[in-house]
């Protein structure tokens, strides 16, 4: 057989991204498939929506030997597409695949050697289809056509979330057309200026108007003098109507286009959008029959939902419905789209890194992954390679070149949390990077450019470290282009209990234990805690609750650890510990979590699991705290 054909990753990537970047939906999927199977060289490309009730995978695109194939769809049973459809992570059969699925009815008559495939998911992590590779070639494990596979896989799974949301619209928007246009009421929209803006077209048979006309006139025009009379005293008191509903009295006069008078029945209605306040009549002649009002405005709330899911994405993992909390987003969505550097400031545990994916995957660059890197979480003499690579002998320990985490990031968004905690030294040469897009990677003369988003975020007060000389000023105004400021958990009222009943349906999803739901009392507890660890402490005093669960009630005895009453019904909330308690506690948990998974830092059954942190952020507070594995006999 002929080796197979390799193109340079970064001109893969390129001509990828140059043949899709213009199409959406099923014209995307085709030239993702085609281009991906030229470039790297395969028999065949597919991607598809899964189908969880029949088992099945239904194609959105598969190019195979030079053609579409049309209408394809695929059994998951006893496949290689089986394994894929369990896991985040490529599978990858390099050859002999049809040795590995005799089964599989279609690997043979096409020849089958070898396969990669990868699942395309919800931002929940449910499976919506695949993305695979088949070819009558062995497939050689090559590091830079996973990366590819990868990524597009990322921006097919964005697509096929984006088209999900999109049908979802166009079905309610169709039900809503339907249910409006196909009853006999007129329905007439119009705002504070009294002015029309919309109408159904039972309005315009029933007023014998236009559209266009309608458009163009005021409501005073639809009705006798009395009947207008009778609404406009109600429209007086508009301050107080919003979200409400009317039922004009009786007798109510319409005129016709052509000024004839009718009986009708008219109600009124008056909501919000956008901050304008609108009024819809629902006029129907005397001998209608009511339409389902309520329904129409079930569809329409729906409508408006799902457009604004199209428009803007909803972040599922930011759980709140305060107004510090809908005022962050609203930052988000404004920031999003631009490439302003963004400062996010917060208390420790706010859930800062999660506002900066928010504003990553709203982005134009949502293409490419979001590189991170904790400044606090590396010995000062390691960031800097950290960020700008090194090359081969930069020094002791540098056996091979390597990229820097702006060197990942290029065209996409760098998050660089506890901002703070880098050396001074090493914020000159980010304010460079910022500046000019410029920088050299240690030990080496070769000038990199870079086009690279920045956001930062840190717990501290950073006018306080200018004061102090630890932070530049310059290098603040540069990364204070548009601030977002997270609110701590005490001042977000009663986001507390809807992320306390977030964390006890995950956490006991995941664990085999039954306890039974959060009472009022404990939600009040709760509420009534000052959380000086955000949304970090609430997770895990959630989880400790429901590990030290008794008969499958919530441990609320152990929120109150340390306390001298530890009966709950007499308490309001829990001891207030001091900074330095609070310290002390977290240093003995963490050493707890050590001792208990042998000292196992990450991975499965780690340590860092088992604290819900992540690696780095365990091994800064390790060095922080001084904690060093003592020898047991």
């Amino acid at each position: 057989m002929e080796p197979r054909k390799r193109t340079p990753a970064i001109i893969a990537l390129k001509q990828i991204v140059e043949t899709t970047s213009q199409f959406t939906g099923k014209e995307f999927f085709k030239a993702l498939v085609k281009h991906l199977a030229e470039i790297l060289d395969v028999h065949g490309v597919w991607v598809t929506e899964y189908l969880p009730e029949q088992n099945k995978l239904n194609s959105l695109a598969f190019w195979l030997n030079g053609n579409y194939v049309e209408k394809y769809e695929y059994a998951v049973s006893n496949t290689p597409c089986e394994p894929v459809l369990k896991t985040n992570e490529i599978c990858h059969i390099p050859e002999k695949v049809i040795d590995l699925y005799p089964k599989d009815p279609d690997l043979k008559p096409l020849g089958a050697v070898s396969y990669m495939g990868i699942s395309l998911r919800n931002t929940d992590g449910r499976v919506l289809g695949h993305l695979a590779l088949l070819d009558n070639k062995v497939m050689p494990e090559l590091p830079e056509e996973y990366a590819i596979f990868k990524i597009f896989a990322s921006r097919a799974a964005a697509e096929l979330r984006r088209e999900i949301i999109q049908r979802k619209l166009i079905d309610s928007e169709s039900k809503l057309n339907r249910l409006v246009n196909g009853t006999s009421e007129a329905i007439i929209e119009f705002n504070s200026e009294l002015k029309i803006t919309q109408s159904n077209d039972a309005a315009e048979q029933m007023f014998q108007q236009t559209k266009d006309r309608f458009n163009n006139v005021t409501i005073k025009e639809l009705f006798d003098p009395k009947t207008y009379n009778k609404l406009n005293t109600i429209l007086s008191q508009r301050d107080t109507l919003t979200n409400t509903y009317f039922q004009i009295p009786q007798p109510s006069i319409c005129l016709t286009s052509k000024g004839e008078p009718f009986p009708t029945e008219i109600n009124l209605s008056c909501y919000s959008f956008e901050n304008n306040i609108y009024y819809a009549l629902y006029i129907k002649n005397i001998n209608d029959v009511v339409s389902n009002t309520l329904k129409i405005k079930e569809l329409s709330t729906e409508a408006i939902i799902l457009r604004e899911r199209v428009d803007a994405q909803q972040f599922d993992y930011i759980i709140g419905n305060s107004e510090p909390i809908k005022k962050c987003l609203n930052l988000v969505n404004l920031v999003a789209s631009t490439d302003a550097n963004v400062l996010i400031l917060g208390e420790t545990g706010t859930g800062k890194e999660l506002f900066a994916r928010a504003i990553h995957e709203s982005s134009t660059r949502n293409s490419k992954s979001m590189v991170t890197l904790n400044c606090a979480a590396l010995p000062s003499e390691l960031i800097e390679s950290e960020l700008f690579g090194h090359v081969k002998g930069a020094f002791t320990g540098a056996l091979t070149s390597r990229e820097g985490r702006f060197s990942l990031a290029d065209k996409s968004t760098l998050f660089l949390d506890e901002i703070a905690e880098l050396p001074l030294p090493l914020q000159a040469k980010l304010l460079r990077v910022i500046q000019e897009g410029t920088f050299e990677p240690v030990g080496s003369s070769e000038t990199k450019y870079v086009d690279v988003r920045i956001i930062a975020a840190t717990h501290q007060n950073l006018d306080k470290q200018i004061a102090d000389g630890k932070f530049r000023e310059d290098l603040f105004y540069r990364l204070n282009v548009f601030p977002i400021n997270i609110p701590p958990l005490r001042e977000r009222g009663k986001d507390i209990a809807l992320v306390a009943k977030a964390f006890f349906e995950k956490i006991t999803k995941n664990t085999a234990l039954q306890v039974k739901p959060l009472t009022n009392h404990d939600l009040n507890v709760l509420a009534s805690y000052s959380w000086p660890g955000n949304i970090r402490e609430l997770q895990n005093i959630i989880e400790r609750g429901i590990i030290t669960s008794h008969d499958g009630n919530f441990n609320m005895d152990s929120i109150l650890s340390g306390s001298k009453n530890t009966n709950t019904s007499n308490i309001e909330m829990p001891t207030i510990l001091t900074s330095d308690e609070i310290l002390e506690l977290e240093k003995n948990n963490i050493i707890k979590a050590l001792n208990l998974t042998n000292w196992k830092i990450s991975g499965e059954g780690g340590a860092s699991e088992l604290l819900n942190l992540p690696r780095t952020t365990l091994t800064s507070k390790i060095n922080k705290f001084g904690i060093k594995r003592v020898a047991i006999g």
